[in-house]
């Protein structure tokens, strides 16, 4: 009977000490991972960060906390250092657990109590997007994102190859702007559109082409420049959207499409149709 207690106490311990063996290894692999990718120096929210919030108290209260982050996975724009030039500043609207956090959130006063900041020279935008069209929950202010718009191809013309190749119902996607700043989100999702609301020409109540999304939609406000927000408004009206969050120092080609034809690797089909 003893033996049989040595064994099963003997089996525990070992046990126990191969799993934290275990566990730090691993601990140390996701490290020297780190390490091995030009780890860089961020802040990210540990608990919620209210609206008025100032930098300084967000730290002491153990609101946020430094991290080391792939250099080539950090945003643009977000906070890596708490010091005398913005310890004063307040988050100007609430932020979430689990975001970095974004130097852009925080200002001398919280949204409700001034306009919004619009970049000189720049226009703001806003467009309404659905949660995989946003990224999920990882755009916020300060973010950097690429718009691109998928349509219907088109060729003019009344001739018969015109209108053969209409038939087809062919889409395509283009980048209709590869590189703005966020300046402001819609926190709140704004009303699903009911099937009442959907036009028959099958364009959802926000006027963008297609079915009508079950997603709830949200407001993302950008900053564009006077000419890129005609195209914008227009390609908000006309299309279907989709925002790609940009990393650090990433380039979108603005000439960058993709049809029916070649995203499979075939060939496009759009030749001179839009």
């Amino acid at each position: 009977m003893k033996r049989r207690i040595i064994a099963v106490t003997l089996a525990l311990v070992l046990a126990v000490v191969g799993f934290g063996l275990v566990f730090s290894y691993v601990h140390g692999a996701d490290a020297r991972a780190v390490e091995s990718q030009n780890p860089v120096t961020a802040f990210v929210v540990k608990k919620l960060i209210p609206a008025g919030t100032s930098l300084e108290q967000a730290q002491n209260d153990g609101l946020i906390a430094v991290t080391k982050v792939a250099q080539s996975g950090r945003p643009a724009g977000v906070l890596s250092a708490v010091n005398a030039s913005n310890h004063a500043l307040v988050a100007t609207t609430d932020i979430q657990p689990g975001e970095f956090v974004m130097a852009a959130r925080f200002g001398t006063s919280p949204v409700n109590q001034k306009a919004i900041g619009v970049p000189a020279g720049k226009v703001a935008i806003s467009v309404q997007l659905t949660d995989p069209q946003r990224v999920g929950e990882f755009i916020t202010p300060g973010s950097h994102i690429a718009i691109y718009a998928t349509h219907g191809l088109k060729e003019l013309g009344v001739s018969d190859q015109a209108k053969a190749f209409n038939q087809l119902d062919l889409k395509g996607t283009h980048v209709v702007l590869a590189d703005v700043e966020v300046i402001a989100f819609g926190s709140k999702p704004l009303q699903k559109p009911s099937p009442e609301q959907s036009s028959a020409d099958g364009k959802d109540s926000s006027g963008t082409a297609g079915t009508a999304s079950t997603d709830a939609s949200y407001l993302v406000t950008v900053a564009v420049d006077p000419t890129d927000s005609v195209r914008l408004v227009h390609a908000a009206n006309d299309y279907i959207l989709y925002a790609g969050l940009l990393g650090s120092g990433t380039k979108v080609s603005p000439s960058g499409e993709a049809d029916d034809g070649n995203v499979f690797g075939g060939k496009s089909v759009m030749g001179g149709a839009r």
